[in-house]
């Protein structure tokens, strides 16, 4: 079967390689509660090529297969897996455990994937496989952030990144849950982030530095929560001009370096106030996928409470181009590679 191997450290370009007879997966045993999954469609992570770049590439074990997060039909499932998804020919959304990907290789970019059924949930029908193999990374994030804070009605929320794949899922949870929102992205995504329900919308283009805007718009009404989808560390340094003195800037990473993302979350969480830290709570993390938000973001979406967008699908043999289209870090919704062939 086809699968994208990871050979070398490096950009995505020079680092993947296609390889055209890698191994399928042997099917469940009998009493096993895996499932095997024809996949369809991939979705990739922004992380990605930061990975690629970072992680080195450990000698003499097999290369690592990328991402986490798919689509795709049930071909075989032991007895013991879950009742929602052993039957062979369920379309399923699924996903893998990130320590399975970065320390043992098992990904998503692959033809067949053999994982626990408690990895996977029935996709409802009138869901398409396509932008639904998007929901869960962005989708698992978006309510983390707004668990994180206790966003509820009445609360006034500023959104950072807000037309980016989190971004947008987390607008519309939060307008869900009562908050009133201010968006901010570049102004040729206004229409859309005000079509997703923002109250206001800020141009970061027009309004530079971002900070300094915010300062001078909401000293007097300032918000309950700053959700930052892209990790801009000045807006955490600045937020006591505009975040309410029991608020909370909830930060999912930063776009920089590895080690400038480290580097802030330390100062962030540790540094005293009384040695100048920020007198502001600050929370930043990582979302793995899990069955119970998936059970809970395919149900939004079968409502028609949630919209999932997708920016581009590429097919498996352009997978360099959708890592590139990433990268610019302009996509307007999930880039997905489409594996499963016609």
């Amino acid at each position: 079967m086809h699968a994208w191997l990871r050979q070398r450290r490096g950009p995505a370009r020079t680092s993947l390689e296609l390889a055209t007879s890698y191994p399928t997966p042997s099917p469940p045993s009998a009493s096993s509660s895996d499932v095997l999954i024809r996949v369809s469609h991939v979705a990739l992570q922004f992380s990605s090529e930061t990975l690629f770049k970072t992680l080195p590439v450990i000698p003499f074990t097999a290369p690592s297969i990328p991402e986490l997060e798919f689509t795709g039909t049930v071909v075989a499932a032991g007895s013991a897996a879950s009742s929602d998804v052993r039957e062979v020919g369920t379309r399923v959304v699924a996903y893998h455990n990130v320590p399975d990907m970065v320390l043992f290789g098992r990904g998503a970019l692959v033809e067949y994937v053999r994982i626990p059924s408690s990895q996977a949930a029935r996709l409802p029908e009138g869901l398409d496989m396509v932008a639904m193999a998007g929901v869960l990374g962005s989708g698992s994030t978006a309510l983390k952030m707004a668990r994180t804070g206790g966003v509820k009605e009445g609360h006034r929320v500023l959104i950072n990144g807000a037309s980016g794949s989190v971004g947008k899922v987390l607008m519309q949870v939060c307008k869900m849950k009562g908050a009133r929102v201010v968006g901010v992205a570049s102004g040729g995504n206004e229409e859309m982030v005000r079509g997703l329900g923002a109250d206001e919308f800020i141009d970061y283009r027009k309004h530079d530095p971002l900070p300094a805007y915010l300062a001078s718009q909401y000293a007097a009404e300032p918000f309950d929560f700053v959700l930052d989808c892209v990790g801009l560390q000045a807006l955490y340094v600045n937020s006591p001009a505009y975040l309410r003195p029991d608020g909370m800037v909830v930060n999912i990473g930063s776009m920089e370096s590895t080690g400038a993302t480290l580097k802030n979350w330390i100062f962030n969480t540790c540094w005293p106030t009384w040695l100048g830290g920020v007198p502001r709570r600050y929370v930043m993390f990582s979302t793995p996928p899990s069955k119970d938000d998936a059970v809970v973001l395919l149900k939004l979406v079968e409502e028609g409470k949630l919209k999932i967008s997708v920016d581009s699908v590429f097919s498996m043999e352009d997978t360099i181009r959708a890592y590139e289209r990433v990268a610019t870090k302009r996509a307007r919704g999930r880039v997905l590679v489409k594996v499963e062939r016609d």
